[in-house]
């Protein structure tokens, strides 16, 4: 069979500008070529590619799983032949959660600069990261065990969570068990479902209806030190809060089991992507 190459292309556009008009103004054609290309690689494959929600335009699952494998490869050739000659890359992009800059990132960052005082290094929060990630462009998250990814990823920090509290909270509340922990005020870092799967594992059920929620880690662990209440935060984030005795944990018993973060770099990244990624694991 012969490969459809310009077609597959076609689609790995639509896939990433989510529309036909969109991908035909970028490859100079109109919106009926683009239309009949997608059509024709449907019949070739055997499968839709996509389908409509109202006037969105979706990828179905075959879809996403086909331009999970060409994504990379595709925007790999096309920045290649976008670059001028012998143009040398020394700015790298690091997109990172907030509560990793300043605890992991930021002090292996300072020494890195030391050693590689050429490399301009601009740093954004994960939130803005692109949904592809370019040949110069690093991304440090968080992740679940068997999430599948386009990118290579070297693990960085479990993120497993223990519940904890101030000294403060502690002796106010008086917990000694995981019962008593129904009773606290529980702080949540984005949704209660965290709460929920860790009382599950004790084979308790959590019925208390939501009352405080933060948007990330870094405010959850303030409102946690300044005795709100407790928290599931990652052990490996609050090591220092442990040994000085800021925060005590409550319980030896994790949940999150599997979660962990790690660093994303695009399989065809530049050497000073590498460089960098050795350095700081």
């Amino acid at each position: 069979m012969r490969h459809p190459y310009t077609a597959l292309h076609t689609f790995h556009l639509v896939v990433r500008f989510q529309s036909l008009k969109h991908t035909a103004d970028h490859l100079h054609l109109t919106e009926s070529a683009v239309s009949h290309q997608i059509k024709r690689l449907e019949a070739q494959l055997g499968y839709s590619l996509f389908y409509k929600s109202g006037r969105q335009l979706k990828t179905t699952p075959e879809g996403k799983r086909l331009s999970l494998e060409l994504s990379a490869p595709f925007d790999h050739i096309d920045q290649i032949l976008s670059e001028p000659k012998n143009t040398t890359h020394n700015t790298i992009t690091l997109y990172c959660l907030p509560s990793l800059i300043e605890f992991w990132l930021l002090p292996r960052l300072l020494k890195f600069k030391a050693e590689h005082p050429n490399y301009e290094l601009i740093i954004k929060y994960h939130s803005s990261s692109p949904d592809y990630l370019d040949e110069h462009s690093l991304r440090i998250g968080s992740h679940e065990q068997e999430s599948h990814t386009p990118y290579i990823r070297s693990k960085i920090l479990s993120g497993e969570t223990i519940p904890v509290c101030s000294p403060i909270y502690m002796n106010r509340q008086h917990v000694f068990s995981s019962k008593d922990l129904l009773e606290t005020d529980l702080l949540h870092d984005h949704t209660e479902e965290g709460w929920r799967n860790w009382f599950a594992l004790q084979g308790l059920t959590l019925n208390k209806p939501t009352q405080l929620v933060y948007e990330d880690f870094h405010l959850l662990k303030m409102a946690t030190i300044a005795a709100q209440g407790v928290a599931l935060c990652p052990e490996a984030l609050i090591q220092e809060d442990l040994k000085s005795g800021t925060l005590i944990a409550l319980s030896t018993k994790r949940s999150n089991i599997g979660h962990y973060y790690a660093i994303e770099q695009n399989k065809y990244a530049h050497t000073n992507i590498n460089t960098l990624v050795e350095y700081l694991i």
